[in-house]
Parts: structure tokens; C-alpha cells; sequence
């Protein structure tokens, strides 16, 4: 009997205290980022109060740094994450290196020798974060050096994958939960961003949670655009498809197919209407998916054609569209592939396709996967009348469905009541009537096209295709229109922006380009595009200011610092500015706060009477974000009173220091206040004191 705490009842740790302050500063020392993003405080302060931890959180929502962060905090001893991705943890361990953390990986990529090193050092204590595939733990010289490492705490990522019940299931994570004992007994944080409450309640008992704080985030991404086109054929999906991948630019895009087949059908159709991409799937070898993936990080290839094996482990913040050129089985596939478009938070748009035979692949599918209870029996009984004898496949056939019998055998097989060779199989045993559980078999079944009707229904919906995903994972809090999809007949977002501020962006690229190369890693673990916009609105001029940028930490200011710098002292010269807020000419503005600009969603919340954290909560954006549409507010004068975040003493103080109005860079104005004012204080009153001017 599981002593898991029952998913419904969710306990929120205090976000406050010592511990939680000194994990914000090491946010910003190590990462760069000022503010932890909604919900991450909750679940960093129960991770440092040793509780098992089950954290629920949009794609894009920042659950890595969940871990990463207490990692940085322990004072002795590891933090082994369980992936399931040789691609994520490449990724991961290649960010936290430019972040300057001490971190490695294990998996069957890597030789024998270096993996022996690896564990060396994090026995010695020299690493604090251990990237390994979940199949590490059935290797006995693996667990021999884990178990003389002292491991602070377990992660486990992507953890849905644990559940008989979720989208992606994967047999691998079956025996997590027999682990922790064997290296120490450690806390474990499990973090998925797709589990419903079925899901969650399974995962808690599989990982054996002990008294667990439950946290589930909004599960809104509220940067996205949903869509569904519905077609009259494959064809026009195909030629639909490329009108909208023809305007794309330069950004970056997923198109996901049902099928290798279909993959390889639409990758050459796009080619011939001259549009550059490549595909990915399961059929092509280790080599070629690798050199795939990594052209698509680095930004050599901008359009990748894919199968779901383009899956969990794309880490590339920066994809500004995914479209579906096939339905997939549930919402929870939906919203995990969808999500990957604007994981840096800024607009995207997900499209599905849909022609009104696309169940049909699906419902072949669960044929391949969820037998009727039935069909294994009659397959069962036809192996045993052979009295042990091996026999080809098709004298068990007791019906035409092909896919049905072989999902049969694949069931009796994991039972252990039938053997397999290529097409021949036998019954291992005439007695095992009693071990087939036909009512686990129509349960998983029922379950699967539960999820397929949820599908289609949202396919087929003409209502907000936004509350649909969020009913669905049973995330109550939301309009009943979104204003921002298909069926709320909204215009496409865009991020606001001019010539000026397009050309300043790929200047920062370019500089961005010169050290990804250098350091053969995908641009964005550099910096991300996120990073590089907030580089264009504050205009850095020296360390002080560009420390302020979100995304820039020490380590890699170190590194990269004083390049992107000579990038931004020069466009801040050369548009006059004042000083690092932005408050640059009116010309600057121009679309900002046009009906579907960023800036202008965070103002109708601010006018509705949310505070900064509810708008940030409400949109799925850091705190650090809406502050800095706040500053742009402010300063533009549609927002004229600030005294709920500043107050008129420390409003004169502020002026006083820069020696009166206007007032220009704040680092010389914070050495002489010191820690009595924030720096978010002294954005707010600069852009008071100077508005207008």
C-alpha cells in the first residue's frame, strides 16, 4: 500500500526565509536571472527542506532550475538526475558548464574509461550535478560508485514517463523507485510538465514518496497561439503548411508527422517548394539523428520535419512555430510537443493540422498497443494447442487483424506465457489462464481512446482551444476565452519591435554565433534569445548594468561579457540615451503597445488590478519580465502612480544621488544608496523621474 500523499491535496511550502533568499542569489550569480519564475520558489524551498517533492510545471515553466539551483546550495554531497534523453542531458550539461558549475554525465555514449573518471570525481565531491540515463542503475559498476558518492538528492525529469498511464511511458523508469535505497535514501524531486491526476497519483506510488509536497503550476503558456486548420486532405495540409513555413524568416520551427513514412513525404515536398529543412525520425541511424538535432541547435538548420522521436530533451528556447501535420493520440502529446515553440517565453504559434480520417492512424496505434483482452486470450489458446511447438505467426492468426495478434504476443510475451523469435512463437506454458489480466488489459485500452476522443475533440472544437488544455489537466483558473486562439479570433502575436531593434538583435547573434562556435555549443546556452532582447531594452553600458540583464551571471559575464557590451555602449550612443531604462526617443516604441504586444497584455492585467505577481503568474512570465514592462509603462505614462512599489522618500533619495533629473545609470546611484534600494526600486523611480522628458 502506497503512503503517498493523495494528488489532490497539494501543501505549499512558506516561499519565504534565509534559505530561499540565499537560492536567489545564487539564481543571479550563476544564472542571471533576478527572480525565480512562478512556482519555482515553492518547490526550491521544499527541495531545501529535504521533503519529496512532486513538481507539476508547464514546458518552458524553468523545472530544471528547481534542481539545479539546491544543487549549487549543498553543502556535501551530488544531485543525480535521472533523463531519458542522451540529447537533454548534452544540453543541460553543456548550459550549467558555461554557467561555470561543475557538472558531468554518465550514459552508454560515453567509454568505460571516462565514465570511471566521471565517478571518481563525484565520489571525491567535485561535481555538483550527475546527469544518467535510467539505465545506469541495472549496471552493477555503476551503482558500486554511487554508492560510496554521497547523493544529496534525486531527481527525476520527465517523470510521467514513470506512469503505465502516461503519454510516454517508458519501461526503463519502471524501477526508480527500488533506487533510492540503494544509494542513501536521499529526498527525490520528480518534475514532469504533463500528468494529469491519474498520472500524478502514479507516480507517486511508483517512486515510493514519503510524505511528498504536491506542487501543480498554471499550466497555461500563455505566449502561445493555438490553432486548428482543418483540411480536406494530405495534400493540402502539405501545401498549407509550407505557405506558412515560407514566412518564417529566419526563426526556427518544428512540423511533427504520425509517421516515418509521412516524415520522409513531407521533408521532400517542402524541399521542392524551396524551403530548407531536414527530417528526423526513429528509421535513420544514431549518427544522422545526432547531426540533426545539432544542426538544429546551433541554428544551421531553422525547420526540422519529425516523428515524436524528436521528443523530450529539444531544449531550444528559441522555436517560434510548431505545426502538426498529423493529430496526435492525446493532450498530453499535444501540449508537450506544442510546448516546445516559445520556451524563452516570447510569442509562438502552434497549429494542428486536422482532415477528419486522422483518427485512423491513431485508433491503428492503439491496435498496436493496447490489444482487446479477448484477442490475447484466442491467441493464447491457439499457442497452447500446439503443445509447446514453435509455430509461424499466422497459424495463430484467429482473425485478419495482423496488428492485433502481434500486440497479443508482445502481452503474453511480457507475461512470460509466450517466447518469440522474429515470426515464430510458442507457449511457454499451458496454465497460464489465470495470469492474463484481462481487466488491466480493457482498462489501458479504454484508457487510450479516452484520450483520443479528448484529441479530437479538440480538433474539432470551435470554442477556446486554450480552456479546453487547461480543463483537461483539471487547471480551473482560466477565462473562458483566451483572446488569443484560433477560435477566439485573435490576430497572431508578434513581438514588438522595429528596423532599429532587428538589426541590434542580429548584431548580438552574430557576437553570440563567434562564442557558440568557439565553444561548440548550441548558441543559446550562450545566451538565449530572451537574454539578447533584454540586452536591447536596458542598452547596457558597463559590468553594473549588464549584470542586470536577465540571463547574464558572473561567470559568464567573465566569459563573454565586455563583447556584447561594445554592441550595446555603441547603440546606446548612438540613440542618444539617457540612461540603461530603455527611454529612448518615441520612434523606439513604435507597436509596443499595439492590441497583441506583450507590453500591452501586462498593462490590461495591471488595469484589471493584478499585482506583479499576478500578472506574472497569469501570463507564465518572470517576475523580472513584468517589472521591466512596468519600468516601460511608467515611463511612457500609462501607468502614473508607482507608490505601491516605491516609495516618494526613496523616489527623492534616488534623485538626489544622480544630482537631479534626468536621471541617467543607475550603478553609480546604487553604490551610493547601497542595499537600503533595490534595483527594481531605482528602474521605477528613474522611469517616474524621467517621464515625460
Amino acid at each position: 500500500m502506497s503512503t503517498a500523499t493523495p494528488p489532490s491535496i497539494v501543501r505549499r511550502p512558506n516561499a519565504g526565509g534565509p534559505e530561499l533568499e540565499t537560492a536567489r542569489k545564487a539564481l543571479a550569480q550563476v544564472f542571471g536571472y533576478h527572480d525565480f519564475r512562478p512556482g519555482q520558489a515553492e518547490v526550491i524551498a521544499a527541495v531545501l527542506g529535504k521533503r519529496d517533492t512532486l513538481a507539476v510545471m508547464p514546458t518552458g515553466g524553468g523545472k530544471s532550475i528547481c534542481y539545479q539551483v539546491p544543487a549549487l546550495l549543498a553543502k556535501d554531497g551530488i544531485t543525480v538526475v535521472v533523463s531519458p534523453l542522451l540529447a537533454l542531458m548534452k544540453d543541460q550539461v553543456d548550459g550549467l558548464r558555461q554557467a561555470g558549475v561543475p557538472v558531468a554525465a554518465v550514459n552508454s555514449t560515453i567509454p568505460r574509461d571516462e565514465q570511471a573518471r566521471i565517478l571518481d570525481a563525484a565520489v571525491a565531491n567535485r561535481l555538483r550535478l550527475l546527469y544518467v540515463a535510467p539505465e545506469r542503475f541495472g549496471d552493477g559498476q555503476f551503482m558500486s560508485a554511487l554508492r560510496r558518492a554521497n547523493v544529496a538528492l534525486l531527481a527525476i525529469d520527465e517523470a510521467h514517463c514513470i506512469s503505465q498511464w502516461g503519454h510516454d511511458f517508458r519501461p526503463s523508469y519502471r524501477e526508480l523507485g527500488d533506487v533510492r535505497p540503494k544509494v542513501g535514501n536521499p529526498p527525490i524531486v520528480a518534475l514532469t510538465a504533463t500528468a494529469d491526476p491519474l498520472v500524478r497519483e502514479d507516480i507517486l506510488a511508483r517512486l515510493k514518496m514519503r510524505d511528498p509536497v504536491v506542487h501543480v503550476a498554471g499550466f497555461d503558456r500563455p505566449n502561445l497561439r493555438f490553432d486548428v486548420v482543418r483540411v480536406k486532405n494530405q495534400k493540402e495540409k502539405s501545401e498549407q503548411i509550407a505557405e506558412r513555413l515560407k514566412g518564417l524568416g529566419e526563426e526556427s520551427a518544428i512540423v511533427y508527422c504520425g509517421t516515418r513514412k509521412k516524415v520522409e513525404e513531407v521533408t521532400d515536398f517542402l524541399q521542392r517548394q524551396r524551403i530548407k529543412c531536414a527530417r528526423y525520425h526513429a528509421g535513420m541511424t544514431d549518427d544522422d539523428r545526432k547531426r540533426i538535432q545539432e544542426a538544429f541547435a546551433r541554428d544551421s538548420v531553422r525547420i526540422i520535419v519529425a516523428t515524436n522521436a524528436f521528443g523530450m530533451g529539444i531544449d531550444k528556447p528559441d522555436v517560434r512555430m510548431v505545426l502538426h501535420h498529423d493529430m496526435p493520440d492525446s493532450l498530453e502529446s499535444y501540449y508537450q510537443e506544442a510546448g516546445r515553440a516559445g520556451r524563452d517565453g516570447e510569442p509562438a504559434e502552434c497549429v494542428l493540422y486536422y482532415s477528419a480520417r486522422d483518427r485512423n492512424l491513431r485508433e491503428f496505434f492503439i491496435d498496436l498497443s493496447h490489444p482487446e483482452a479477448r484477442t490475447v486470450v484466442e491467441v493464447y489458446h491457439a499457442l497452447c494447442s500446439y503443445e509447446g511447438r514453435r509455430v509461424h505467426i499466422r497459424e495463430v492468426m484467429t482473425s485478419d487483424d495482423e496488428p492485433g495478434v502481434n500486440a497479443a504476443i508482445d502481452v503474453l510475451k511480457d507475461s512470460g506465457l509466450a517466447g518469440r523469435q522474429g515470426q515464430m512463437v510458442w507457449a511457454t506454458r499451458p496454465d497460464g489462464d489465470s495470469e492474463i489480466d484481462t481487466a488491466g488489459l480493457e482498462a489501458h485500452r479504454a484508457h487510450a481512446v479516452a484520450k483520443l476522443d479528448a484529441m479530437q475533440a479538440f480538433a474539432t472544437s470551435v470554442t477556446c482551444l486554450r480552456a479546453r488544455i487547461l480543463d483537461y489537466f483539471g487547471d480551473e483558473q482560466h477565462e473562458l476565452a483566451c483572446g488569443n486562439c484560433g477560435p477566439c479570433v485573435a490576430p497572431p502575436s508578434a513581438r514588438a519591435t522595429n528596423a532599429a531593434e532587428d538589426e541590434l538583435f542580429q548584431a548580438l547573434r552574430a557576437v553570440r554565433r563567434v562564442f557558440a562556435d568557439e565553444a561548440n555549443v548550441p548558441p543559446f546556452t550562450i545566451f538565449s534569445d530572451a537574454t539578447l532582447h533584454d540586452m536591447i531594452r536596458l542598452l547596457p553600458r558597463n559590468k553594473t548594468e549588464m549584470l542586470a540583464v536577465s540571463g547574464v551571471g558572473q561567470v559568464k559575464f567573465e566569459r563573454y561579457g565586455e563583447a556584447f557590451l561594445a554592441v550595446t555602449k555603441a547603440a546606446a550612443a548612438d540613440r542618444g540615451r539617457t540612461g540603461p531604462a530603455g527611454l529612448v526617443p518615441a520612434q523606439r516604441g513604435q507597436g509596443i503597445l499595439d492590441g497583441g504586444s506583450t507590453v500591452k497584455r501586462t498593462l490590461d492585467l495591471y488595469r484589471q488590478g493584478f499585482d506583479i505577481q499576478g500578472i506574472g503568474e497569469k501570463r507564465g512570465l518572470a517576475r523580472a519580465t513584468i517589472m521591466g514592462h512596468i519600468e516601460e509603462l511608467v515611463a511612457r505614462g500609462e501607468i502614473d502612480d508607482v507608490a505601491q512599489w516605491v516609495d516618494e522618500l526613496t523616489i527623492r533619495r534616488v534623485r538626489d544621488a544622480a544630482g537631479g533629473v534626468p536621471v541617467g545609470p543607475l550603478g553609480p546611484i546604487k553604490e551610493a544608496l547601497g542595499d537600503s534600494v533595490t534595483y527594481d526600486e531605482l528602474r521605477l523611480a528613474r522611469a517616474w523621474l524621467n517621464r515625460g522628458r
